[in-house]
């Protein structure tokens, strides 16, 4: 799972870096932390509850170029944007079979 979220901070911070440069916004600071808490009831088959109820993100950017809302407004195309993000808000159909 650790593996999961990272990869989706990575895809997200990489749209939300090309949306900036799409948009003239330099950015001279960018900090973002992933957080995901994880409930192994259901793998363990102890209970039938989400094994997540998300991932948060908290950003820290900072632009010569832009206010707190261009930024804003980047973050929001950057999730509109991000496959991984649309990987997670959508269903996407998988199908497991042996061989």
């Amino acid at each position: 799972m650790a593996y999961c979220v990272a990869g989706i901070t990575s895809c997200f911070i990489s749209a939300f870096v090309t949306v900036a440069s799409s948009k003239d916004i330099r950015l001279s600071k960018l900090n973002v932390s992933a957080q995901c808490n994880i409930n192994f009831a259901k793998t363990f088959d102890i209970a039938d509850e989400p094994i997540t109820e998300g991932i948060e993100f908290q950003i820290e950017a900072e632009s010569p170029n832009a206010d707190k809302q261009r930024l804003q407004e980047t973050i929001s195309l950057a999730e509109e944007r991000c496959p991984a993000m649309y990987s997670m808000r959508h269903e996407i159909k998988v199908n497991a079979m042996l061989k």
